[in-house]
C-alpha cells in the first residue's frame, strides 16, 4: 500500500457532539478535537456543521489548524438544506440563496487556505428528474468560477439511496455526468466509497471510471458505514485503484467509530495505521 494519502478526520457527522475522536481527545469542542487528529497524525479535517459554528469559533479553527499543519477538507454547504431541492432549483429566489450561500463557502474557504463544499440535493416530487439534474448543473457552472477565484470545490456527492432516501443524486452515474457537463476544475465528483458500494459498484472499477472527475475520496467500510477494516470491502484492491487514478489527494474517514469508547478510538486508530499506513503521532504545539 501506499504512504502518501494524508488522512482527513472529522468533527461529528450526525451531531458536532460526536466527532470522531470524542473520547481520546481533551474534549468534543472543535479546538481539542482539532489537536487530537493532529497528535495522532491526520492531516485534515471535516466540519459538516462548520457554516453553523460562531465567526469567532471558525477563526480561531482556522489559526490552530495553520498552526498544527491540518487544512480543511471540506464541509457542509448548505447544513440547513442539504436535503432539500436548493440546489436544483429554477426559482429565482431560490438562486438568491444558492448564491449567498456560495459566497459564505468561498468566504471559509479562503480564511482556511482552501476546502470543498459538499452539495447535495432533495428530489422535487413536482418536477422531472431530468429537469432537476439540468438545473443543478448549470447553477453550479453559474458559480464555479466565483468557487474557483476563492479556492473552493463545490463537491458533488451522490448518496445511496438505501441510505438515505428522497435525494436527488443517488446514482453515481449522474453526479459523474454533472462534473463533466459543468467542466470546470472548481466543480469536482466527492467519491465515498461506502455509498459506491452501497449502490452496487465494485469500487475498484468505479474509482477507474472516475478518476478524471474525482475531487475528494472518502473512506468507509460496508454494511452500515463502519470502520474500515471491520466490513467486507477489499482494501488492499481498493487502494491500488486509488494509486491507479493517480489520486494523490485527501482521503477523508466519514464514520464513527463502532466501539465509541477511548480503547475503541485508540484500536481504530491502530487498524488505520496498518491499512491506510497512517503516520505516528505528531509533536503536540
Amino acid at each position: 500500500m501506499s504512504d502518501h494519502w494524508p488522512i482527513g478526520g472529522h468533527l461529528g457527522l450526525s451531531s458536532p457532539d460526536r466527532p470522531m475522536l470524542a473520547h481520546l481527545a481533551r474534549s468534543t469542542k472543535s479546538l481539542d478535537q482539532i489537536d487530537a487528529l493532529a497528535d495522532h497524525g491526520f492531516a485534515g479535517v471535516q466540519d459538516l456543521f462548520l457554516k453553523l459554528r460562531p465567526p469567532s469559533e471558525q477563526a480561531a479553527m482556522a489559526a490552530k489548524m495553520a498552526r498544527r499543519g491540518l487544512v480543511l477538507t471540506s464541509f457542509g454547504g448548505d447544513p440547513m438544506h442539504w436535503n432539500t431541492p436548493l440546489w436544483s432549483t429554477e426559482d429565482a429566489a431560490a438562486r438568491d440563496a444558492i448564491k449567498d450561500s456560495v459566497t459564505q463557502s468561498c468566504a471559509i474557504a479562503a480564511q482556511f487556505g482552501g476546502a470543498g463544499a459538499v452539495c447535495v440535493a432533495g428530489l422535487d416530487p413536482a418536477r422531472s428528474r431530468k429537469a432537476q439534474l439540468m438545473a443543478m448543473t448549470e447553477n453550479l457552472k453559474h458559480h464555479a468560477e466565483m468557487a474557483a477565484r476563492a479556492g473552493l470545490l463545490l463537491l458533488v456527492e451522490p448518496i445511496a439511496e438505501s441510505r438515505i432516501a428522497g435525494l436527488l443524486l443517488n446514482q453515481l452515474e449522474d453526479a459523474l455526468d454533472m462534473v463533466r457537463a459543468v467542466g470546470m476544475p472548481s466543480v469536482r465528483l466527492l467519491f465515498d466509497i461506502g455509498h459506491v458500494a452501497m449502490m452496487g459498484h465494485a469500487v475498484p472499477d468505479a474509482l477507474d471510471e472516475c478518476a478524471d472527475a474525482i475531487g475528494l475520496i472518502q473512506a468507509v467500510d460496508v454494511p452500515n458505514r463502519i470502520d474500515i477494516g471491520l466490513g467486507t470491502l477489499n482494501w488492499p484492491a481498493i487502494l491500488a485503484a486509488v494509486e491507479a487514478a493517480r489520486y494523490s489527494g485527501m482521503i477523508e474517514l466519514e464514520y464513527e467509530p463502532v466501539d465509541p469508547t477511548a480503547a475503541g478510538e485508540a484500536a481504530m486508530l491502530a487498524r488505520l495505521g496498518s491499512i491506510l499506513d497512517l503516520p505516528e503521532k505528531c509533536p503536540k504545539d
